[in-house]
């Protein structure tokens, strides 16, 4: 288990420099700790990072926020990852516009990590 648990310790490194860049300003992280999912095929490692954000900022400007940092991944590459941004929205007849600030922002980065030939997940 030696190479998945060296793949999780570059992850984790990862999230902390997440967590280490200042959210937007207005916004905090979420009461939830940040969540790391890694999945592959043929040796080919792809990991998911979801964090939330809490903030009464559109979308918009959280997503450009986190688009804008420079944070290196698991390889040590800046910006070698996709970002996205999403929000639950549970009041039902509630209309929204595109532009309209939440509460919590769910910000995921996908990226895809080298050097896991011998991580199972990865196959």
């Amino acid at each position: 288990m030696t190479p998945v648990w060296l793949n999780d310790y570059r992850l984790a490194r990862m999230v902390d420099r997440i967590q280490e860049y200042p959210p937007p300003p207005g916004a905090d992280f979420g009461y939830i700790d940040p969540q790391v999912e890694v999945t592959g095929d043929s040796g080919d490692c792809w990991y998911t990072i979801r964090f939330e954000v809490s903030t009464h900022r559109p979308v918009q400007e959280v997503l450009n926020h986190y688009r804008q940092a420079k944070i290196e991944d698991p390889d040590g590459d800046l910006d070698d990852f996709e970002i996205t941004a999403w929000t639950l929205f549970d009041e039902p007849g509630v209309q929204l516009d595109e532009t309209s600030a939440t509460n919590e922002v769910i910000i995921h980065l996908d990226g895809m990590y080298d050097r896991t030939w011998t991580d199972i997940r990865c196959w």
